[in-house]
């Protein structure tokens, strides 16, 4: 299944943050993989709530718990790791098979399942070697 996810987005920073809109779609696999490569990592519960676009983020369901791909816990302030701020009704593990987490324009997020394609923001941490 072929989903496009149309944003209207450019780079911007915070203090020593950059974050990347990636024109391209790719799943959630490799949006991560693409991230680490180029970037640090995909938008995570620090920053995804700055980026109110639709895209996927950091996080997904790793044995009923849902984890942030950036799991080096020295980049978190206290409670953001378990910031969710999901859609009503969200997450609904849709059809079984809804284990990756995207984030709508309006800034709630949506499970979807990791194997279909959206835009993508990575976030570029300078300076530093989180993973």
């Amino acid at each position: 299944m072929f989903v496009h996810c149309t944003l209207h987005f450019g780079p911007f920073s915070g203090q020593n943050e950059t974050f990347v809109f990636i024109d391209k779609t790719m799943t959630w696999a490799q949006a991560q993989s693409y991230c680490r490569a180029h970037h640090t990592d995909l938008a995570s519960a620090r920053n995804v709530s700055e980026n109110r676009r639709r895209a996927w983020i950091g996080l997904y369901n790793d044995v009923n718990s849902w984890r942030w791909s950036m799991d080096d816990t020295g980049f978190y302030k206290d409670g953001e790791p378990e910031l969710r701020n999901w859609s009503p009704g969200e997450p609904n593990n849709h059809k079984g098979n809804e284990c990756c987490a995207e984030m709508f324009d309006s800034g709630v997020w949506n499970d979807r399942d990791c194997d279909a394609v959206c835009n993508v923001v990575c976030i570029y941490i300078a300076g530093e070697d989180f993973k």
